[in-house]
């Protein structure tokens, strides 16, 4: 795995916005974009990463992919995305953009690999959204949050999707839920 810079200082204001809507931004410089959407719509940032950079340097910061590592998903197509999450992010890094590393697992046995090339004491990122549909999603959240606080040991940790308050404790390091962009636009619970 490349091993990625680590991004210590970030405005806990900003808003992000997904990449496929990054393109039709007016005023890039006052936001961040993730890519926490369903993979088709940033895999062409995979195939033509010359072609997006220069639309992306515009922005303030970025989150690093986020590519799918599915529970019930083969092993190696998991290692595959985590792979692509870190190559892509250090290529973006390379290119003078200050890109947060997108830390993603899947169960306890990816816990031995997932995290590899992540920095330690850096603002780290997390998605938490398809975690909280039932019982074993949200233990394999919780419990891969845990192993990347104790292997990582993070200034800060953004969460991407809901995180219950009370969770908040568990942690030894600041957690801060970004709003997701339905939320910025639609409000908080969406429309209808």
């Amino acid at each position: 795995m490349p091993i990625l810079k680590p991004v210590k200082n970030l405005d806990p204001d900003i808003s992000f916005v997904p990449f496929h809507s990054c393109l039709s931004i007016k005023d890039p410089s006052n936001y961040g974009f993730d890519c926490y959407e369903d993979d088709y719509q940033f895999e062409r940032l995979w195939n033509k990463p010359n072609k997006y950079t220069p639309k992306l340097e515009k922005f303030r910061c970025g989150i690093g992919p986020d590519f799918s590592m599915y529970l019930d998903m083969p092993r190696s197509q998991q290692i595959w995305n985590c792979w692509r999450n870190k190559v892509l992010t250090y290529y973006l890094q390379s290119r003078g953009l200050t890109v947060i590393p997108n830390a993603n697992w899947s169960d306890l046995s990816s816990l031995d690999w997932a995290f590899d090339g992540l920095p330690s004491e850096s603002v780290l990122a997390v998605s938490s959204q398809g975690c909280m549909k039932d019982y074993v999603c949200k233990q394999a959240f919780l419990n891969g949050l845990h192993e990347l606080v104790r292997q990582k040991h993070p200034v800060l940790i953004l969460v991407y999707g809901l995180f219950p308050e009370e969770w908040k404790t568990k942690f030894s390091v600041p957690i801060v839920c970004l709003k997701t962009f339905c939320a910025l636009r639609w409000g908080k619970y969406g429309k209808g």
